[in-house]
């Protein structure tokens, strides 16, 4: 029983930080999913990632759009002069 106990809890911990990690929150994701268990892993899934994060994930997806040919910022065509592009 305390067996069972024990490797739910490392099972949990292990979730929480691989669900922390892809928010920046690795640390948190492993005391929540340790100490609070499968309600410490809902929290870490509705805790938003951080600033860091967000800037690693643009800079990301700069890249591989860079890599892919397309334009970092899609244009529309002004419909009312015909001619002017302006940013989406």
């Amino acid at each position: 029983m305390v067996g069972l106990v024990v490797s739910l809890c490392i099972l949990t911990a292990l979730i929480g930080v691989g669900i922390g990690n892809r928010k920046g929150r690795a640390l948190q994701g492993l005391l929540l999913g340790l100490l609070l268990s499968v309600i410490g892993i809902l929290i870490i899934v509705f805790l938003p990632p951080t600033e860091e994060m967000k800037i690693r994930r643009a800079q990301e997806k700069m890249r591989f759009q860079q890599r892919r040919g397309e334009p970092l910022i899609r244009l529309r065509r002004n419909r009312s002069k015909g001619k002017d592009l302006t940013p989406q």
